[in-house]
């Protein structure tokens, strides 16, 4: 079997080697992402040949779904990924395939294995431009929350999240927790948020706080994708604060029009959240697909 290991921190660098990162979109080429999410959703890798293997386990540990390889010998990689699952007692299923990662695997593999578009993991991808300047008709009603929100927070101000003041940012987080009547303690989203936040600079990740009344009432954090796309892995914001996140998400923007799009990543699944990020008009919809082997 393959010798699959959890993502170190100290390697998020040399995992980047394996893939091509000029003109990224997707969130499956951020490793921070991969990183803190990993024990949460038993994500490990492998590296074979020159070749980067992704995989995401189950409990009794088979393999719920390979990622497409990529590096040095693509080919070789899949057939160590096919007698791996054989190994393991089960086909080889493959999760999380972009387009381009489904149509080389299809080539590589014909007649081998059949596709499905999944429904809820789809990144929604966006012009920086589009969201720090929030222009035109079709983003009117997002001009009236911000100003709505200003006109009742006149003090209201936002600050590049440091270390110094990542404590503020957790304080969102838990107060958010709270008014979802979830216990912070217990909820995986909140230790994810707690880590990148102890480790901002080795992560490079980059982020803002807003604060009103004095006190902080929104948060964004996130990590770049490539030169092109920045990922907004985290996004806060309290209810009692109406309008705050049209302006989390605004502030944030307007840090990052170094890049030409944002990923803000996929809804789940969940019609809210469907919704919320059709309503800022998305510039690409990145398609995702699973994949599982005939035999």
């Amino acid at each position: 079997m393959i010798d699959f290991r959890y993502l170190e921190k100290s390697q998020i660098n040399e995992y980047k080697q394996y893939y091509d990162y000029s003109a990224a979109l997707g969130c499956e080429f951020n490793f921070v992402s991969a990183y803190l999410w990993s024990k949460e959703y038993d994500l490990k890798v492998a590296v074979i040949d020159g070749t980067l293997i992704k995989a995401y386990f189950r409990e009794n540990g088979t393999v719920w779904g390979y990622c497409m390889p990529s590096g040095r010998n693509v080919t070789g990689a899949l057939e160590a990924v096919f007698a791996d699952a054989e190994e393991r007692g089960g086909r080889a299923c493959f999760g999380y395939l972009s387009q381009r990662e489904r149509d080389a695997l299809e080539s590589l593999c014909p007649g081998r294995i059949d596709f499905e578009r999944s429904e809820t993991t789809q990144d929604y991808i966006y012009f920086s431009e589009d969201l720090a300047k929030l222009a035109g008709k079709k983003y009117h009603a997002k001009r009236n929350h911000i100003s709505k929100f200003y006109r009742a927070y006149p003090d209201a101000y936002v600050r590049d999240l440091t270390p110094e003041n990542r404590g503020d940012a957790l304080a969102v987080v838990e107060r958010w927790c709270a008014e979802n009547a979830v216990r912070h303690i217990d909820h995986a989203e909140y230790g994810v948020i707690a880590e990148a936040l102890d480790n901002l600079e080795l992560l490079q990740m980059r982020g803002v706080i807003l604060y009103a009344g004095g006190q902080p009432a929104a948060m964004a954090l996130g990590s770049e994708i490539s030169p092109l796309c920045f990922d907004v892995n985290f996004e806060k914001a309290l209810k009692a604060y109406e309008g705050s996140y049209a302006v989390i998400n605004n502030e944030f923007a307007k840090r990052l029009t170094a890049y030409r799009y944002i990923n803000r990543e996929e809804d789940l699944g969940l019609e809210g959240l469907r919704k919320a990020k059709l309503s800022y008009h998305p510039a690409i919809i990145y398609d995702r697909y699973n994949g599982a082997a005939r035999w």
